[in-house]
């Protein structure tokens, strides 16, 4: 009776999480990766335009990621007390406006200062989507929608650098943050007219420090909470893993060009976005925690098999691309399910538990990085090892989320709730 009435709630909050709700969620979860993206091939021109050095222009990628890392835990949960809608609005507000007077910039250094502002703000977007998702959904819905926001935020990616590449060759670095912050104007405009508040004032906390403390103590001291927010950070570390050595590999170990290079890269991509979809449907069949572990195992599969061939010198750009595209599938899936299952023991505090989501991600995604070039970018056993190792860790958090659970809601996981 108590998990008719249980799945009954759920059904009534799922209707809420509608299709282009989502979609909307999707489009302001894009501030991240469009803020990287899109202005990376702007880097040359910048330093050509100012006089700086390489490292320095590379200051205002790092200031971003700083802010990024700082706004998606203070943002998440700042929104606990003053509600979601309210504090997307008030922070891609500054987003924006931080947009347009970088792309006027007049030296180096107010670029960096205003890029910290705009990592800062623009975390708002994935922070808060994921919250929201989390108030309107629970259980398996909340999985799917978490899958969709993922898949539709994935896109990002896809876009962002060929339209930086762009507007950078028409009108050089000041064009490239000029177009960002036209997009963050729209990502506005889209959060304004179609999100609406989903945290009623009967379950904010009161806007003190006091309680929003104890709302992040409770859940670091959560062992399931903490260890699926690991299984989701360590399987964006793997992803940064791949990314950030992608390159190497495929131009220096494989000797393709840069156009096969990028190529290649799209169709991880792709399968990145196809994977959090496909994640969706499987949640249906085995509960969020079922779809974890096959999307886990999905990504040590396809790490294994690279490992095995690059140690082997048998990898080639033949066997690299199909396993790189299960690899990156899987990741989706495995952030997808391991985020909802990680707000789902936040449901008392969903902003704060989605800020410290954020938080374990930049934290291992930066730590993760360099770790693929370790032994120099002639060979893949690095990047490949790594990949293989961040999976197994993976697995590990995941079980150890599985055993910090009491029965009753080790069952319920099992059901997707």
């Amino acid at each position: 009776m108590r998990r008719d009435s249980a799945d009954a709630a759920d059904a009534r909050a799922g209707d809420r999480l509608t299709r282009g709700r989502l979609a909307a969620l999707g489009f302001v979860g894009m501030a991240g990766s469009l803020s990287t993206d899109l202005y990376l091939p702007a880097f040359p021109d910048l330093r050509a335009d100012l006089g700086a050095t390489a490292a320095a222009v590379q200051l205002t990628l790092t200031a971003y990621l700083v802010g990024s890392a700082l706004g998606q835990f203070g943002i998440g949960t700042v929104s606990d007390a003053l509600g979601r809608r309210r504090t997307l609005l008030t922070a891609f507000s500054v987003f924006a406006l931080a947009g347009f007077a970088a792309a006027a910039a007049p030296s180096l250094e107010w670029v960096v200062a205003l890029r910290l502002v705009q990592g800062v703000c623009g975390s708002a977007g994935a922070a808060l989507a994921r919250a929201i998702v989390a108030d309107l959904a629970t259980g398996e819905r909340a999985a799917r929608g978490i899958s969709i926001l993922i898949a539709t935020m994935g896109l990002g990616p896809v876009f962002g650098s060929p339209l930086g590449a762009l507007l950078t060759s028409w009108g050089g670095w000041r064009a490239a943050l000029l177009g960002l912050a036209l997009v963050a104007t729209a990502m506005l405009v889209v959060a304004a007219l179609a999100i609406p508040e989903s945290l009623p004032p009967e379950r904010r906390h009161p806007a003190r420090i006091g309680p929003l403390v104890a709302s992040l103590g409770r859940l670091i001291r959560d062992r399931a909470f903490v260890c699926l927010a690991l299984a989701f950070a360590i399987g964006y570390a793997a992803l940064i893993l791949y990314i950030g050595s992608s390159s190497f590999v495929v131009q220096n170990v494989f000797g393709a060009t840069p156009l096969v290079y990028s190529l290649t890269f799209a169709a991880g991509s792709v399968s990145f976005v196809l994977g959090a979809w496909l994640n969706a449907r499987v949640v249906r069949r085995l509960g969020t925690a079922g779809a974890l572990r096959a999307a886990q195992l999905t990504t040590l599969g396809a790490a294994v098999a690279l490992l095995v061939l690059a140690l082997t010198g048998a990898l080639g750009l033949v066997t690299w691309t199909p396993l790189v595209c299960l690899f990156t599938a899987g990741c989706a899936g495995t952030m997808s399910d391991a985020s909802a299952l990680t707000l789902d023991r936040a449901a008392f505090a969903a902003g704060a538990g989605s800020a410290t989501l954020g938080l374990f991600q930049f934290t291992l995604g930066a730590v993760a990085s360099p770790f693929g070039g370790l032994w120099g970018d002639d060979t893949a056993v690095p990047v490949t090892a790594g990949m293989t190792g961040a999976a197994l860790l993976g697995l590990a958090a995941a079980a150890l989320a599985r055993a910090g659970r009491s029965p009753a809601t080790a069952d319920a996981g099992a059901h997707g709730r």
